[in-house]
This record gives structure tokens, sequence and C-alpha cells, in this order.
């Protein structure tokens, strides 16, 4: 008798074999107990998740000869010809190859006769979503009425490209991915029941390859237990999956949490030198941090890792804070993604590492935000022009950014000269606003509503738009505008369209002769943080980026979301 591959040998013949679908496996059996089976029903979720089989079963169920309760009993001629593919009641139409109108109107046809032998005739369409248009049409009222002995089950995994038209007529089941564990577990029974010799941590390696998909995961297992000529080890599994082992995995996650740039640029060599798959170490690295963020946040993560390997991985994240390692997921799924289309992976790959390895400290970043609100503080004191000497920032932090006092003033160049709106105008020795800052400030605000106006005049519209816009300032000829809504699309396309924008232009010259061209921004402290001077100094310094803005003590505000560029 010829071999026959795990995943059909081990397909489901009960619905309490179904891994992973509870919510419609029940669902179906409380319909064949009560009497409630749909005309039409409609599966939809990734691939290799029990779909086609419970579809199956359902048809099973419908027709089998001794049924007392709500499983087929798998023994009766109809049980055995479903299993077996060659039923004439239950018919199974690959949509990708029967896809046109005329396929569609011979079904139409043989739906009006009775079932040959069973009790119901089950139509089962796969791939659904890849029927045309004129197909779908043509099955519409089929599908709505069909005759009493006649159910569709129709199965995608793109549910988004059936028309709507055909869901309302159905009953919708979204089938799951299936989590790792369970995987994990119904791979050992079916190890178990072959009589074969695998290893707990290679079922685990190939569970997690597998990304919830049990036909996949029998797939590969059937691959590693003929690849292996013994006993079938992680190291086996790893070497069919072109894969780095565990050890370079957690090393590499160490060097990027222990900010050990060097480490982690040696052990991607190391891998790719190999023969190994960037792309999945990549993935694989992103799995471990995660790994990292469950055990950082949950006292009894739902994880299946052993007991050793969880303890290094909470001794490893003691020192390092949630945002870090937010900030190194992020960095390290977008890395991934941009491998997917890059032409040099491992560029991407060494960037990503390089970033995460020379995150700021986050003590240095409190000491400036310690620094900054000490000079604010002293700012707002009455009748003080400046405090007292600040002492010098710490080397490698701000230390290289400050400008000899001896260092002559640079002179202006042509055509930047900046008009800015001070939060606070410039204060005189009295604490008073001085006499050129309130110019300013008025000259700028008096002159953007005379370009609101002349441009409300000519379209109302963008004038009630920009009649919300507070200026900043006029920096290199360039008029910085903070704009409620800027992140709004009817805003964005009505400032960005280029009519309006010349039209902007024209007004400027006229009542503010400083600007040749407007910018738009949110309001906000956190909407303008990058432009501030002392921000883009510790950027440079540490080649960073912002992850959160914070406000000073006091203020009863909440941060800004990690990983947001505020």
């Amino acid at each position: 008798m010829a071999y026959q591959v795990l995943a059909r040998k081990w397909r489901p013949q009960t619905f309490l074999a179904v891994i992973g679908q509870g919510h419609v496996t029940r669902t179906l059996q409380n319909g064949l107990a009560q009497g409630r089976i749909a005309h039409a029903y409609l599966f939809s979720g990734p691939r290799g998740v029990g779909k086609t089989t419970t579809a199956r079963l359902l048809a099973k169920a419908l027709n089998c000869e001794n049924r007392t309760g709500v499983e087929p009993c798998t023994t009766c001629p109809a049980c055995l010809e479903i299993q077996a593919g060659r039923a004439v009641d239950v018919i199974e139409i690959d949509g990708a190859s029967n896809r046109g109108i005329d396929e569609i109107r011979a079904l139409r046809e043989n739906v009006r006769y009775a079932p040959a032998r069973g009790r119901s005739k089950v139509y089962i369409i796969d791939e659904v979503h890849m029927l045309t248009e004129q197909a779908f049409n043509a099955l519409l009222k089929t599908l709505e009425e069909p005759p009493p002995h006649v159910v569709f089950v129709l199965a995608t995994t793109e549910p988004r490209r059936v028309p709507a038209t055909i869901h309302s007529r159905c009953l919708r089941f979204d089938f799951r991915l299936i989590p790792p564990e369970t995987i994990t577990q119904a791979l050992r029974e079916i190890v178990a029941a072959e009589g074969g010799t695998v290893a707990s941590e290679a079922l685990v390696r190939i569970a997690r390859a597998a990304a919830g998909s049990l036909r996949d995961a029998l797939s590969l297992l059937d691959a590693a237990l003929a690849y292996a000529t013994g006993p079938l080890t992680p190291e086996l599994v790893l070497e069919l999956l072109g894969a780095s082992g565990s050890a370079e995995h957690r090393a590499f996650r160490t060097a990027l949490l222990s900010r050990d740039p060097a480490t982690a640029l040696s052990l991607i060599d190391r891998v790719i030198r190999d023969g190994d798959d960037a792309s999945l170490f990549c993935r694989e690295a992103v799995e471990e941090l995660r790994l990292a963020l469950l055990v950082k946040l949950l006292p009894e993560p739902p994880i299946d890792v052993p007991a050793a390997e969880r303890a290094e991985i909470q001794a490893a994240v003691q020192t390092v804070s949630t945002e870090e390692l937010l900030l190194a997921l992020k960095l390290l799924t977008e890395a991934e993604g941009e491998m997917r289309r890059s032409p040099h992976p491992r560029i991407d790959l060494e960037l990503a590492a390089v970033r995460i390895a020379r995150r700021p400290a986050p003590a240095a970043i409190e000491e400036i935000l310690g620094r900054l609100e000490e000079a604010e503080a002293r700012l707002r004191q009455p009748g003080v022009v400046s405090g007292p000497p600040r002492p010098a920032p710490t080397q490698g932090v701000l230390g290289d950014l400050q400008t000899p006092p001896s260092a002559p003033p640079r002179p202006p160049v042509a055509g930047s000269e900046t008009l800015i709106l001070p939060a606070s105008p410039p204060l005189s020795a009295s604490g008073a606003p001085t006499a050129r800052g309130l110019k300013d400030e008025r000259r700028l605000r008096d002159g953007w509503r005379r370009v609101v106006a002349e441009v409300s005049r000519l379209r109302p519209t963008l004038g009630t738009v920009l009649a919300q816009g507070e200026p900043v300032e006029i920096s290199g000829g360039r008029l910085v505008i903070a704009l409620p809504g800027n992140g709004n699309a009817f805003h964005k396309d009505l400032v960005d369209d280029r009519t309006n924008r010349q039209m902007l232009r024209e007004a400027l010259k006229h009542h503010l002769p400083e600007a040749d061209d407007v910018t738009f921004t949110a309001p906000g402290e956190g909407s303008t943080v990058r432009e501030h001077p002392v921000v883009q100094a510790a950027l440079e310094a540490f080649g960073g980026q912002v992850v959160a803005v914070r406000q000073p003590a006091g203020r009863g505000e909440e941060p800004v979301n990690p990983g947001e560029d505020s």
C-alpha cells in the first residue's frame, strides 16, 4: 500500500478530534442536535486550520446512516465513502479552476436533483473567493433559496474578496490560527501513536515554524522524520528548516539587551556564513524579544519554554525597562518587514541590531530632562536674567555640543532671517516681556490674520480651515503654522493642493514678505519636540530616536505612548 502522509492519515474524523476550533465545532454540534442546520455556511480563515475538514465532517454527520447523537459513526458506507472522497452526494469544487459562470450554471442545474443515496446533498466550494463577479451573481439566488436537500459550504482564506451579497446569505464561521502549544501537544500524540522517537524541543520548533497551521506542522514533521536516520533532535529540525540554533538566538537577545553591538554583529555574521536564512533568524529574534516582554510583564507567561530558559530570560530583563523592550521589538519587526523587500536584507538586520544595542541609557535621558526642568524653573523666576552657571554636561551626552565662549558669533546667512513667535516672549531684567518680543509676536499674528482674510475671500472653505491655525515661526523663508487636525485627510488634501498652495504664497508676498512658503504641523508640545535644539543634540549624540515625550513633574499629564514618534 502506498505511503499516506501524516496530514491525510491523521485528518480528524469526528468533531471532537478537530483541534483549536471549538467555537465552530460546538455550534455545528448544537445545530445537529437541535435540527438547526443552515442552508449555507461560509468558513473563513488561514490555511491548514481545518476548514475543509470541518465541511466534510458536517457532510458526514448529515448523511451518516447510524448517527444517534451529533457525531458521525465513521463506519457506515456513507461515512466511509465521504472519508475516501468518492461520495456522489458530497461534491467538492475547486473555486480556482471552476470559477466561471458556465460552471455555476451547471451547478444550478444539478442542485435540483435529489441525493443519490444519502439524506442531503452537500456542495463544498473551496477557495470560493476565486470565483468571478459573474459567477457570484449567478450563484446568489440558488444560494439564498436552495432545495431543502442541499447544503452549501463555502471555504476561503480571503473573506474580504467575497461579495457582501454572499456574506449575507451564509452563516459565517471564522477559523483561528492554532496556538503553538496546542500544535505541540497534537504532534506529541501523533508521534506516540506512530511509535517514533522525537525530542520535545524538536516538536516545539516545528510548531513555531508552522505559524498556527496544523497541516503545515504535520508536513514539517513528515519531512523531519524522513530527514532523520535515528531519533529526531532539535538540531536536525534546525538543519532542515535552515535556521540557527536556540543558543544563537538567546545569545543574540542577550547582546541586544546588554548593549553589545559587536557581539550582535558577530552572531549575524556567523549564522549567515553557516548558510542560515537571515529573515528566519530575524523572525526567531523577534520571538525571543516577545518572550522577554511576556516574562517582564506577566507573572505567569502563557509560553511553552523550559523552566531554565524562563529563569535566564527573567535575569536578562531585570535591568531592562519595558520601554526599551518595546523599542527593540518595534525596530526588529520593522527590519523584518524591510528585509522582505530589500536587496540587502543582511544590512537591514545589522542596522536594526546596532540601533537597539546603542539605544540611549534611561539614566542619561533622565539627567537631560532634569537639567531642562531646572533651566525652565530659573527662567520663570521674576527679575532673573540668567541663572547660575550650569555644570558641564556629561561627556558623550551634550559635552561635545557646547560652543566655546571665545568663539565669535556666526554672521547671518542671506535669506535665512528667522522670526520666532516664542511660547513666552523674551523677558527684560524686571521680568516683563521686551518690546521687541511683543512687536514680533503681534507682527506675525497680524500678518497671518491678513493672509487668512485674503484667502477666505477667494476660497472660503480653505479660509475656514486656515483660520484654526496659529503661527509658530518664520525660519529660512518658511512660515510654520500649527494646524489642529493636520492629520485629517480632508484638511491635508486641502492645504497640500497645488492651487491652494500657490494662493497662499501670493497672500504671503503681500502680508508676510519674510516668508515665501508655509509648512503645517500639529499643535502641542509633542509635535515640535523633534525640532528642539536640545533634543536634536541628544539624538545626534546617541544616534537614537524619540520614543516617548514626558511632561515635567507636576503637570498632571500622562506620557505619550512609547514607540510613537511624537
